[in-house]
């Protein structure tokens, strides 16, 4: 494994509002951070992590909290794979949550009989909102988790489904149009 330099972000906050502990949490899962320790979270350095990190730490501090941000190498190889591994670990997580709803959502889709094009709209709004999803943890995904691939596929393979039956499911009232149009 190459030199890996992190970029860190320690921070404290006021007790209250809790409203602000839990921003600045969503703010730095949003990005894909982990946790080292406590309030000490780490990024894989480049200069849209800085960039984050001193964005983040600006607004920590305009809210009365103090916040340092800088770049480090670990002294251990093993300690850089063990964070490698984490950043993989919390990816393949988030990969498998969006891969179970395509699923669930394929196999919703499958079951309702008769299903209505109403109802194959709805699942196919939210196989999209998965595939943004998916956009949003590719960005994130540092270090290449092994569960993209079948999150992909699931998504990619749930939308064509969705897709196939939309277009073989159609409303009544149209149906009963195109027959008029044709003579029967």
């Amino acid at each position: 494994m190459r030199d890996l330099t992190w970029c860190m972000l320690s921070y404290r906050l006021p007790r209250e509002p809790s409203r602000l502990r839990l921003a600045v949490w969503r703010r730095l899962k949003r990005v894909g951070a982990v946790v080292l320790h406590d309030a000490v979270w780490l990024l894989p350095a480049d200069s849209a992590t800085r960039e984050a990190f001193e964005w983040l730490a600006q607004e920590i501090e305009q809210q009365g909290g103090t916040a340092f941000t800088w770049e480090a190498q670990s002294l251990d190889g093993p300690q850089d794979r063990a964070i490698v591994h984490r950043f993989r670990a919390e990816a393949d997580l988030r990969y498998t949550a969006i891969a179970e709803s395509a699923f669930e959502l394929s196999r919703v889709a499958a079951r309702v009989r008769p299903v209505s094009a109403a109802q194959l709209q709805q699942i196919r709004r939210r196989l999209v909102g998965l595939e943004r999803a998916l956009r949003l943890e590719r960005r994130r995904d540092y270090f290449g988790a092994l569960g993209r691939a079948h999150a992909e596929r699931t998504v990619r393979e749930a939308l064509a489904e969705a897709d196939a039956r939309l277009a073989t499911t159609a409303r009544p009232a149209d149906r009963s149009r195109r027959q008029r149009a044709v003579g029967h």
